[in-house]
Formats: C-alpha cells, structure tokens, sequence
C-alpha cells in the first residue's frame, strides 16, 4: 500500500515540478523574456520590465574565462556605438568561476562600453537557461525574445527587422 501510495505520489509530483522548472527557465525565441533587477558594476539598479513598452534589450550573457566572449566585444562595442541610443545593451556575467571584482578589471581592460552586471548565483542566468557562453539575446520592445544565438547579429540585420524589434506589445 505505501509502495503505490509513494508510486502515484511520484507520478504526480515530478511532472508538475518539471512543468515549473520549465516556466521558470524561459529565454527562447517566442518567449516573454523573464523580468529580473539587478545592479550594474557601477552601482546603478536596473529591472527589464522598466524597458518594456520604450526600447528593444540586447542581453549578452558572458564570462571572463570564455575566449568567445572576448572576441565578441569588438562587435558588441560597435552595436552600443550604432544603436546604444535607441536600444538597451546589458552585458551580464553569468558568476561561474568568476566575482565582481574580476569582471570589473575585465570590463576596463577589454572596453566594454556598455552596462555590465555580475549575476551573483547566477539567477539572471538560471531563469534564461544560459547553458554556455557567449549567449546573445534581442528582446523586442513588447517584451519577447526575437533572437538567441552565441554570435552578435549583424547590424543590418538589427535594422532589417528594427520595426519588429521596436513594435510595441499590442495586450
């Protein structure tokens, strides 16, 4: 009897545990980008939700150890240059073998130019699935995910589909 008891127990609970990891590790393309707040290394707050319905977010998610990461900054700096005045870019160190402290050395000796989170606990990254680094992300300005890839798009590409990417969210 208890044997069952536990059986249908298990049945019920694990497939409603794997349905709320689930919603809980959103972040792909179709998806509402999962909100969160955090502070930049500079000590400014911030929260995804306060660029819903104004601008698109690009979210890169990275690591100091990750030798893509590194070769990504060149193009990323070129987005903030071209588009950091009618787009959010927030960089976001996923905090796997890494600490504030060496992301901010990172940032300065490589010029990011553009907001840098260090995700203590890695919650950001948890809630968007982040399973290796770089990962890339273009949140359109009704909140959903329009891109999610290891390489930065292309800026024409950016501007190809910008009118997707700045649509306001029609709920």
């Amino acid at each position: 009897m208890k044997r069952s008891r536990n059986r249908i127990l298990f049945a019920i609970v694990i497939p409603m545990l794997f349905a709320a990891s689930q919603s809980l590790a959103a972040g792909t393309v179709g998806d509402r980008a999962p909100d969160f707040s955090a502070t930049t290394l500079e000590g400014k707050a911030l929260s995804l939700a306060e660029y819903r319905g104004k601008t698109p977010v690009y979210l890169v998610f990275w690591a100091t150890w990750c030798p893509n990461c590194l070769r990504e900054i060149p193009e990323i700096n070129a987005l903030q240059q071209k588009f950091g005045d009618r787009m959010a870019i927030l960089s976001i160190n996923v905090g796997i073998n890494d600490s504030a402290e060496a992301a901010r050395e990172y940032r300065e000796e490589h010029g990011m130019k553009y907001p840098v989170v260090f995700d203590e606990g890695s919650r950001i990254s948890s809630r968007y699935a982040i399973a290796g680094t770089p990962t890339q992300l273009l949140i359109g300005s009704d909140g959903v995910i329009r891109y999610r890839s290891a390489k930065t798009p292309a800026a024409a590409d950016i501007e190809k589909h910008w009118s997707q990417l700045s649509a306001k969210s029609q709920h």
